[in-house]
């Protein structure tokens, strides 16, 4: 670990600042949260006061150009991604950067590139990859070659559940709907499991088909989010083709007329085995039979997102490779991309 603590400036003070900093906070011995900025100053001095921090910038341009910040965390909106993480980059920070990573893999390759030029590490915060279940369905895949893992399926599927937020359903803000809201957290893992990052192609759609009904409603946002104002989407699907001829079928939504309320899953089809996530199940056999399992998933007490953050830091500290590295965020990024030019033009579309 480090002699001296790193000290850490957040830029964002909404809902998901306050989970981060909780995972910061975690790490006093090592870590030091400096500062934070919002356009929001009440909420930046509310965050203050919750988590200790001595100072509330006057604004995220300063704080991410302050040069006595080692790392900077980013959450805020997702179209303010790219701007603030190049910009602390450029003044030497560290950034791990809430999700998406950018809204399109030109953004990304435009991030990657300053953290290349500045000798700094860039991390996109896919929580997802460090429940619990996650990484016992990693090690397991890493102990048991599943051999060519030829189709996978994954979804992430919300019956009622539109974020009925600015962040979350005005494009100006968000940059697109459940596709890189929710759709890039279970794409990010099951290609994770998978381990195919190349993509080449994508076919799919991206549609609102019921938020802006007008007996529509939300379990976040009552009956009275501005159904007008909505103008991303409510469901994307598609077929994503990699390099190696492996395919993956993605679906996600905010608001779906399905059974379960909310619901995770990836399948993959190896030619050893099968697996199914967060179940943990692999399907093989013997022989002559079947031969089903579950995997022991131990619980580790600690959230998701705080592990992410540990990890992150000890990279920094440790001067080793972030876990999810930048070029692995932006095969995602373009897959999603893709899923939107796929739209626009009712084709499949190559992978750029």
């Amino acid at each position: 670990m480090a002699k001296r603590k790193l000290r850490v400036g957040m830029i964002g003070a909404g809902g998901i600042a306050g989970v981060h900093l909780g995972g910061w906070k975690k790490l006093e011995k090592d870590c030091e949260l400096v500062c934070i900025a919002d356009v929001n100053e009440q909420a930046s001095k509310a965050r203050a006061e919750e988590f200790g921090i001595p100072e509330v910038e006057a604004s995220c341009d300063k704080l991410a150009a302050r040069k006595d910040l080692d790392v900077v965390d980013v959450v805020v909106p997702n179209r303010f991604h790219k701007p603030y993480s190049v910009r602390a980059l450029k003044a030497g920070k560290h950034v791990l950067c809430e999700k998406p990573l950018a809204l399109t893999p030109k953004e990304v390759d435009a991030m990657i590139a300053a953290a290349e030029k500045a000798g700094r590490k860039l991390m996109c915060a896919q929580h997802e990859r460090f429940q619990d279940s996650s990484r016992a369905m990693k090690q397991y895949l890493r102990d048991h070659p599943i051999g060519e893992a030829y189709y996978a399926r994954a979804w992430y599927h919300r019956r009622r559940f539109l974020p009925a937020r600015p962040g979350f359903i005005y494009k100006a803000q968000s940059g697109g709907g459940c596709c890189i809201d929710v759709g890039v957290h279970i794409l990010d893992l099951a290609m994770h499991l998978m381990d195919h990052f190349e993509p080449v192609s994508v076919s799919g759609i991206s549609v609102n088909k019921l938020s802006k009904r007008p007996e529509m409603f939300s379990e976040w946002g009552g009956h009275d989010y501005d159904k007008k104002g909505v103008d991303v989407e409510d469901f994307a699907g598609g077929v994503v083709r990699f390099a190696d001829g492996a395919a993956l079928n993605l679906e996600c939504s905010f608001l779906l007329n399905t059974k379960p309320h909310a619901e995770q899953r990836i399948d993959v089809y190896g030619t050893n085995y099968g697996i199914q996530w967060p179940s943990c199940e692999v399907f093989s056999q013997t022989k002559n039979d079947y031969l089903d399992m579950k995997i022991d998933v131990r619980s580790s007490g600690a959230k998701a997102h705080h592990e992410e953050i540990r990890e992150f830091a000890e990279a920094v500290m440790g001067d080793t490779e972030v876990p999810v590295p930048p070029h692995q965020s932006r095969a995602v990024m373009a897959i999603l991309d893709g899923l939107y030019r796929s739209q626009a033009t009712g084709k499949e579309v190559r992978i750029q």
